[in-house]
């Protein structure tokens, strides 16, 4: 039997392709896919060899139901609801498991990530291991829980930044991450966020997530920026409008850094990367299920398979905040 997937190709291509229906492992449980995002990242598959691999379908965005249990897999079992960790396939045993930064496992996000080096979400069904997946309250909403894995990544970034309270926060890129990282800081209570995005189809989201559109020649000084959009023409801006102590969490990446040394040695600002996430994803989960941080809204559309790659060229274009695939439509 075959399915309809996404698929990075073995040559670069984003495509529709049919593809077999997962075989269950003894050790895996199989998914059927209810929702599943399409990442930024995935945009670019193609340009990022270090994580994605070819042949491969797409999608690490997602939240489904348990269809099926292997044999050798213990306290799961059909009809579950989960959101799924694709990086949660750790070995449990490397120096970065035991020292408490999972996500820097290569098991689970080199080797095994779904939706990057084994297949993932954007088919109908998916093949996951136990560690891949997360139980959801049964009161969580079906588009809350597709936005687990952003979230996740959002708040991971903004929780590096440290203490928010009565500070002046910049996010750099209103993407969904720029987004959602505005929503997050704004629980820390700082004095303003402001936000730095030159579409204007996502600048209108600013109002909803508590943030001041500003434009990239502003003078204002801030704190704390998030830089969300890979660009080094916004990293550079962020730098100058930082106060010296100032503190640049990087969530984004793009080909060039716009790392200014000079500024950041001047000003002594602090520069921390933030690398997917680790307990960040479960915390999400509660912030999603107890409506603490809205989604529904940033979703602006929601497509069978059939209609993935017109989603993939609005989001290429601009056109679009988030679009969520429905794979069993």
């Amino acid at each position: 039997m075959t399915m309809p997937a996404v698929v990075l190709t073995a040559d670069g291509r984003i495509a529709l392709q049919d593809r077999p229906v997962p075989t269950l492992r003894p050790d895996q449980v199989l998914v059927e896919v209810d929702l599943c995002g399409i990442c930024g990242s995935d945009l670019h598959a193609s340009q990022l060899p270090q994580v994605y691999r070819g042949d491969c379908i797409l999608g690490h965005e997602s939240t489904g139901r348990v269809a099926a249990v292997g044999d050798e897999v213990e306290d799961w079992a059909v009809d579950q609801r989960v959101a799924v960790n694709p990086n949660g396939n750790v070995d449990g045993t490397c120096a970065y498991c035991r020292s408490g930064r999972p996500n820097f496992c290569r098991q689970a996000t080199l080797e095994t990530a779904l939706g990057l080096q084994a297949d993932g979400a954007l088919a109908p069904l998916m093949a996951a291991f136990p560690g891949h997946l997360r139980r959801i309250p049964d009161e969580m909403g079906t588009f809350e829980a597709a936005w687990v894995e952003p979230t996740a990544t959002a708040l991971r970034a903004v929780e590096l930044a440290g203490e928010l309270a009565g500070r002046t926060v910049l996010v750099t890129g209103g993407g969904p991450i720029g987004q959602l990282a505005c929503r997050l800081a704004h629980l820390g209570s700082p004095d303003q966020i402001l936000l730095m995005e030159p579409a204007p189809q996502r600048v209108q989201f600013a109002t909803a997530s508590h943030a001041v559109p500003i434009a990239a020649d502003a003078t204002e000084t801030v704190d704390v920026v998030f830089e969300c959009s890979g660009s080094a023409a916004a990293t550079s801006s962020a730098l100058k409008l930082l106060a010296p102590g100032g503190i640049l969490v990087v969530v984004g990446a793009g080909p060039e850094p716009g790392l200014d040394s000079a500024t950041i040695l001047l000003k002594e600002i602090t520069v921390r990367g933030s690398y997917i996430y680790n307990d960040e994803f479960d915390r999400a989960i509660d912030l999603l299920a107890t409506r603490q941080i809205a989604v529904a809204d940033l979703t602006t559309v929601v497509s069978p398979v059939a209609g993935a790659l017109d989603a993939f060229d609005a989001l290429r274009a601009g056109d679009i905040m988030k679009a969520l695939i429905a794979p069993g439509s």
